[in-house]
């Protein structure tokens, strides 16, 4: 292995290929296809997405998400890939409601608030039905710091849990197990007593500063509203997508990537001027050759886990109800809900509208692995009869997706271990979620797409400012 530095030099080289399908890669294929003689992408599954993808139903031909997402008008990165490729009408914006939760039978809406930043989020704290006044109160010291501290100064929290720095901060114990601990598990996807308070503060402060703020839903299933343009506009310019494609191993051998690859049951190996992973790090730890893990470089990638969730998929012969998403608060010692966001895609797709088709996920599901996918339809029907009690449509089908890696666990200590596009090997980049300075969602996969594209060109004499700074 020879390890050698970046330089930027204007001949360009004839073949780059990308390893993955998601976001990030599709985002990279778009910017750099048609800039260089040969762009290849290559997928193990046969359908392109990533963890933001689906699949059918055999029974009903309903479009199934791999995991039920929503969208942000503040994804500026995500929403520009979309108009790109011509897919950004698929997706259908709330223009009232930001998200109803329910506790305990009681339902609350987060409503859009006209109150501009940095005080956006404060009548969602305010109008909270389930704290005291006491409780709203304890929030202050927090709030303030949300607003006048900088980025860097919370980059200094990545060592201490956000639980702990709430409570140093004077927040209640109330105000963290209904409030902050559910927004910590379904934006961060982790516990609140596991989550980096850097990362928990990072987003609530990007989240204090939108200025667009509705959610969106996929018409249709969520990978079949970019990857069939994706893959049209990436064909379209002269590149390549090639499915069932195994990554096995990534070696360096005189400032080259070797790429082992297996694809019907055969291997072969690629060497091309630049090799772009866009593999999760839990998988790109499996196929670094072992020297490559050695490097100071690559080695804290070994350090990241991934979240885990399970989708439950529920058909009904009726209609249940016209909410298009809504959750499911936890109070601890109280409550048990496994689930925490719920979708009926039948107010949501343009395909189904008369019997409800409800999805659901149980996020970072690590206490919930030994029950049994009866068990947790089961458990799913019984919290879905607690938010609709009068509900008589019947269960016809289940599925029960489990899926080991969904995003990075945003741990204490985490975000020292993420690492840059540009890489000690010359012809190696990386990018996805785990990458960005950002906290993983799909606007971070597509901004580093961007921003390591924006790194390649560099290298090779293009300056070309791909990604938008200016928002989450």
């Amino acid at each position: 292995m020879t390890m050698q530095e970046h330089s930027s030099h204007t001949s360009i080289p004839k073949q780059v290929v990308i390893l993955g399908g998601g976001l990030a890669g599709l985002a990279l294929a778009t910017e750099l296809v048609g800039k260089f003689a040969e762009v290849i992408l290559l997928e193990k599954k046969t359908h392109l997405g990533g963890r933001a993808s689906n699949t059918f139903d055999r029974k009903t031909h309903d479009p199934v998400p791999i995991g039920p997402h929503i969208f942000m008008t503040a994804y500026n990165n995500f929403r520009r890939f979309l108009k790109k490729i011509q897919a950004e009408h698929a997706v259908t914006w709330e223009k009232k409601v930001l998200l109803e939760v329910i506790h305990e039978g009681i339902h609350h809406q987060f409503r859009h608030s006209r109150i501009r930043h940095p005080f956006y989020m404060a009548p969602w704290l305010l109008r909270y039905p389930f704290l005291t006044w006491s409780d709203k109160l304890s929030n202050i010291r927090f709030g303030w710091e949300l607003i006048t501290n900088s980025a860097s100064k919370f980059e200094a929290l990545d060592d201490v849990s956000a639980a702990v720095y709430l409570s140093k901060k004077g927040v209640s114990r109330r105000s963290i197990d209904m409030f902050w601990r559910f927004l910590a598990m379904s934006m961060l996807n982790v516990p609140i007593e596991k989550c980096s308070a850097a990362e928990f503060c990072l987003l609530f402060k990007h989240w204090s500063q939108f200025e667009h703020r509705k959610i969106g839903f996929a018409k249709k299933g969520l990978g079949d509203i970019y990857t069939k343009h994706a893959r049209e506009f990436i064909e379209a310019r002269g590149g390549s997508i090639k499915h069932g494609s195994l990554v096995r191993q990534l070696r360096v051998r005189d400032g080259k990537t070797h790429i082992t690859v297996e694809r019907e049951g055969t291997r072969e190996t690629l060497i091309p001027d630049i090799c772009i992973s866009t593999l999760n790090p839990v998988e790109l730890t499996t196929v670094l050759e072992p020297e490559l893990l050695r490097n100071s470089f690559f080695k804290p990638i070994q350090a990241f886990e991934g979240v885990p969730y399970i989708s439950v998929n529920l058909w009904f012969d009726d209609k249940i109800t016209h909410k298009q998403f809504w959750a499911l608060v936890n109070a601890p010692g109280l409550t048990h809900y496994i689930n925490t966001d719920f979708y009926d895609q039948s107010n949501i797709y343009e395909t189904r509208k008369h019997k409800s088709f409800i999805t659901s996920n149980i996020i970072y599901s690590k206490e919930d692995e030994q029950m049994t996918d009866g068990e947790i339809v089961s458990k799913t029907l019984s919290e879905l009869r607690e938010v609709f009690p009068h509900m008589t449509a019947q269960l016809t089908h289940s599925h029960v997706h489990r899926i080991p890696y969904v995003v990075y666990a945003p741990y204490p200590g985490m975000r020292k271990h993420k690492r840059s596009h540009v890489t000690p090997v010359e012809s190696l980049y990386l990018a996805g979620d785990w990458t960005a300075p950002e906290t993983q969602c799909m606007e971070a996969a597509v901004r580093s797409g961007y921003r390591c594209a924006e790194a390649v060109l560099r290298a090779h004499g293009i300056e070309k400012k791909i990604c938008d700074e200016r928002t989450l």
